[in-house]
C-alpha cells in the first residue's frame, strides 16, 4: 500500500495536475487571507477558510477525476486487480496519495495565524478548528471523487459528475427548504447528506465531535465503497461471482446502516461531552452561575424559539441545546410563528415575534425579544450598528428564574437630593432589571415611612439629608432594612452630617477628602484618583471576585471604621486601596496631588458590606462608579457588584445570577502595507506561480525521457 501511494504521489509531482492543485489552492487562499486577514485586520482565519471551503468544491475534480479513471482507459486495472495486495490496500494508497497533495496546501495554512500573530492577538483555538474543518471538508471530498472516478473511464465525465455530487451536497440546506419548509422525513433524511452545514460549528471555534464522526465516516463509508466496486469489477461472470454479488450487496447495505447508526447514535449523547467550545469568550458554554442555579430548579420550563429550527439562529440554538441537556427540567420546542401566529397568546399578552424566545412555566411567562438577544454598538465611521455583545445566556438564565419564581423584589430609588435618576443609570437598570428585580423611584418628603421597602439605594446625593429624611433612613435600618449608599465628594464641601450620621450609627465614617492611588497598578489611566481598588472577597463582591476582575471606582473618599465596632456590627471588606495610598485632606487648597504630612496613610476601604443582625448596607464611597461610564471601562464589573449586593440582601426575593455580555467585539489587528503587498506578491502570486512552473517543467522532461 505504502508503495502504490508513493507511486501515485510521483505521478501527480510529475505531471501538472498535482502543482496546479496545490497552486489553485496556495492562490485562492492567498487572495482571501490578504482580504479579511491583512487587509481587514480580522484576527481569524475562520472567514479565510470558510471561502476556500467554496473554491474546493472547483478544485477538487482536478485530482480525483483520474484517480481510478486513468488505470480503467489505460486498461492498467487489469495489472493491479492481479496483482497479490489486497483490492482495500491499493484503494486506500490512491486515497491517502491524494490526501498527502492536499495537506501541502492545509500545512501552509497553518502558518497563518502565526503570521496574524506578529501584529495583533490571534484566538488560535477559532484558526485551527477552521483550519480543521476545511481539511476534513476536503478529505469528504477526496472520497467522493474516489468513489465516482471508479465507475468510469471518462475523466471528464468523472469530473462533471464530482462537481455535482459535491455542489448538491455544499446547497442541501437551501434544497431541502424548497422540498419543505416546516420538514419532513424526507428533508431529515436530505440532512444527512448536508456537508457545507457541519462544518460551521468548527469554523465558530467548537470542536464538534459530531461533525468530526461524520466527516470521517463518509471517508470510510467511500473508500469501502469504491473497494466493493473495483472488487466487483475484478471478480469475472460465474457461479462464484454470483455469491460475491450477494455478499457485496450485503457488506455495502451494513456498512451504510453502520454509518447511519453512528451518526445517529453521537445525535443522542450530551453536548457537554461531544462540543468543546474553543472560543475566547465561551460564546457556546453556559457560565458555571447558570449551572449553579439550575442545579436548583425544581420546576418544569418550557422554552419556545419562534422560528423554524432549520432557520434557527446557530449560537442561539446551541446556547438552547446547552440548558436542554444540562437540566432535565428544561424543554426546548421550536415553533413557526407565521403558521401558527396565535400560539404565544395562549401564554401571554406580550406581542411575540419571529424569533423571540417564549419561556413558559405553569402560569408566568416571559418574552425574550430576538434584539435583546444581541448587544450592538454604533460604528461611526460607516453609520451602521455592529453586534458586540451576546446576551442570550443573561436573558435566558433571567427569564427562568422570573417564570419559576413570584416574590418579586423592589428596588427603590431615593430623590430629591441630587442623585443619580434612573435614567442616567441606563447600565445598571438593565443589570438591575435582568436580576428580575422592580425598580422605581422615592421622595422621602412625600411618605411618612419607608418600612415596605424591599431595598433603598441612596445613589450619591450631592445635598445632605434633612434630619426627619435622615431619621426616616436610620429607622427603616433599625427594624431590618437594606439599603445601597453610594456617597460623592462634595467640591463645595457640603457637609454630610445627617446621613452620615446614619452610617455612624453603625460606627462607621466617611472621609472628607479624596483617595490619591500611588501606585501604578492601582489605578486607571494617568489619573492616580480613578482607582481600581484590589477586590476582596465580600458577599456584595462574590462574582467579581471570583472571575478575578476589576472594579473602577473614581474619585472615592475612605472608609473609617470606629476602633470598636457597636455591638453585633459586622463589616466586610469590599474593595481596598493598597498601603501606598493616602487621602488628600485638603483638596481645594492644594496644587498638587503629591503627598503631604497632613494626608491620613492607607490601606483604605472604598467599598464594605455592613451587617447587624437582619440590617444590611452596601457601601461604596464612589458614586462616579454606578455610572455607565465607568461601568463601560470594567466591562460592566461595577454593576455585577450592585447585584450581587442585591442578591445578598434578598429574603425570599428572586436571587438571579447575572451574567455579563459575551464580547463578540473583534479587536482588529493593523497590518502595514508595505507587508500586504509584499506578502501578495511573494505567497499568493510568486510562489503558486513557482509551484505550477515547476510542475510544468517536471512533466515536461518526464515526457521528452
Amino acid at each position: 500500500m505504502i508503495a502504490l501511494m508513493k507511486k501515485e504521489l510521483r505521478s501527480y509531482l510529475y505531471s501538472v495536475v498535482g502543482a496546479l492543485f496545490i497552486a489553485a489552492n496556495l492562490l485562492f487562499m492567498g487572495i482571501y487571507f490578504t482580504g479579511y486577514n491583512l487587509t481587514a485586520g480580522y484576527p481569524s482565519v475562520s472567514y479565510t477558510m470558510s471561502s476556500a471551503v467554496t473554491v474546493f468544491l472547483f478544485i477538487t475534480p482536478l485530482l480525483t477525476m483520474g484517480i481510478m479513471s486513468q488505470e480503467l482507459r489505460l486498461k492498467t486495472d487489469r495489472l493491479l486487480y492481479t496483482s497479490p495486495m489486497p483490492v482495500i490496500k491499493i484503494v486506500l494508497g490512491k486515497y491517502l496519495a491524494m490526501l498527502c497533495v492536499f495537506l501541502v496546501p492545509v500545512l501552509v495554512s497553518c502558518i497563518y495565524p502565526l503570521i496574524l500573530s506578529l501584529f495583533g492577538k490571534v484566538n488560535y483555538g477559532e484558526s485551527y478548528m477552521a483550519i480543521l474543518a476545511y481539511f476534513l471538508f476536503g478529505a469528504a471530498a477526496l472520497s467522493i471523487g474516489l468513489f465516482i472516478s471508479s465507475f468510469t473511464e471518462n475523466q471528464i465525465i468523472a469530473a462533471v459528475l464530482t462537481f455535482a455530487a459535491l455542489f448538491i451536497t455544499f446547497l442541501m440546506g437551501a434544497v431541502k427548504t424548497i422540498v419543505s419548509a416546516e420538514g419532513n422525513i424526507l428533508t431529515r433524511v436530505m440532512s444527512w447528506f448536508d456537508m457545507g452545514k457541519r462544518i460551521d460549528n468548527f469554523m465558530n471555534g467548537l470542536f464538534d465531535i459530531r461533525a468530526l464522526v461524520y466527516y470521517l465516516s463518509i471517508c470510510a463509508l467511500l473508500v469501502f465503497l469504491t473497494y466493493e466496486n473495483v472488487q466487483r469489477k475484478r471478480c469475472s461472470v460465474s457461479v462464484k461471482n454470483i455469491r460475491f454479488s450477494a455478499y457485496s450487496i450485503s457488506a455495502v447495505i451494513v456498512s451504510i446502516a453502520v454509518v447511519f447508526g453512528l451518526n445517529y447514535l453521537v445525535l443522542y449523547l450530551p453536548d457537554d461531552v461531544m462540543q468543546y467550545d474553543l472560543t475566547e469568550n465561551k460564546l457556546f458554554t453556559i457560565s458555571g452561575e447558570s449551572k449553579e442555579y439550575l442545579d436548583t430548579l425544581d420546576k418544569d420550563v418550557d422554552i419556545f424559539y419562534m422560528t423554524e429550527e432549520d432557520y434557527a439562529d446557530e449560537v442561539v440554538k446551541h446556547t438552547l441545546e446547552e440548558y436542554k441537556s444540562y437540566s432535565r427540567h428544561i424543554k426546548v420546542k421550536y415553533v413557526d410563528i407565521t403558521k401558527n401566529p396565535q400560539f404565544a397568546s395562549a401564554y401571554t399578552d406580550e406581542e411575540v415575534l419571529s424569533g423571540d424566545l417564549l419561556v413558559v412555566c405553569g402560569g408566568r411567562a416571559k418574552v425574550i425579544n430576538n434584539a435583546g438577544l444581541y448587544e450592538t454598538q454604533m460604528d461611526y465611521q460607516t453609520f451602521s450598528q455592529n453586534v458586540s455583545g451576546y446576551d442570550g445566556e443573561g436573558q435566558i438564565t433571567s427569564a427562568i428564574a422570573y417564570v419559576t419564581n413570584e416574590n418579586a423584589t423592589t428596588v427603590r430609588f431615593v430623590t430629591g437630593h441630587g442623585e443619580f435618576s434612573l435614567s442616567e443609570l441606563s447600565m445598571l437598570k438593565s443589570a438591575l432589571k435582568k436580576a428580575n428585580l422592580q425598580t422605581e423611584e422615592l421622595s422621602l418628603l412625600t411618605v411618612d415611612s419607608i418600612e415596605d421597602t424591599d431595598i433603598l439605594f441612596i445613589a450619591a446625593p450631592t445635598s445632605d439629608y434633612t434630619k426627619e429624611e435622615a431619621k426616616k433612613v436610620s429607622d427603616y435600618l433599625k427594624n431590618g432594612g437594606k439599603a445601597i449608599i453610594a456617597t460623592q465628594y462634595s467640591e463645595t464641601k457640603e457637609e454630610f452630617t445627617n446621613l452620615y450620621g446614619v452610617l455612624k450609627e453603625y460606627g462607621i465614617s466617611v472621609s472628607d477628602g479624596l483617595i490619591v492611588e500611588p501606585d501604578a497598578g492601582g489605578y486607571y489611566g494617568n489619573n492616580p484618583m480613578y482607582i481600581l481598588p484590589k477586590v476582596q472577597s465580600s458577599s456584595m463582591t462574590m462574582s467579581v471576585y471570583d472571575g478575578r476582575r476589576y472594579v473602577f471606582t473614581p474619585y472615592a473618599q475612605a472608609i473609617i471604621p470606629d476602633e470598636e465596632l457597636p455591638g453585633g456590627v459586622n463589616v466586610e471588606d469590599a474593595l481596598r486601596t493598597s498601603d501606598a495610598s493616602y487621602v488628600k485632606a485638603n483638596m481645594e487648597g492644594s496644587e498638587t496631588l503629591e503627598k503631604t504630612a497632613d494626608d491620613k496613610e492607607g490601606p483604605f476601604d472604598i467599598g464594605a458590606f455592613i451587617t447587624d443582625g437582619d440590617t444590611k448596607i452596601a457601601l461604596i464611597t464612589s458614586g462616579m462608579a454606578l455610572t455607565d461610564d465607568a461601568n463601560s471601562i470594567v466591562g460592566n464589573a461595577n454593576t455585577l457588584m450592585i447585584t450581587d449586593a442585591v442578591n445578598a440582601m434578598s429574603d425570599g426575593g428572586i436571587k438571579t445570577p447575572v451574567i455579563p455580555v459575551k464580547s463578540m467585539s473583534v479587536e482588529y489587528i493593523t497590518v502595514s502595507r508595505a507587508f500586504v503587498i509584499l506578502y501578495s506578491l511573494v505567497f499568493s502570486i510568486a510562489v503558486p506561480l513557482l509551484i505550477l512552473a515547476a510542475g510544468i517543467v517536471l512533466w515536461a522532461r518526464r515526457r521528452r525521457r
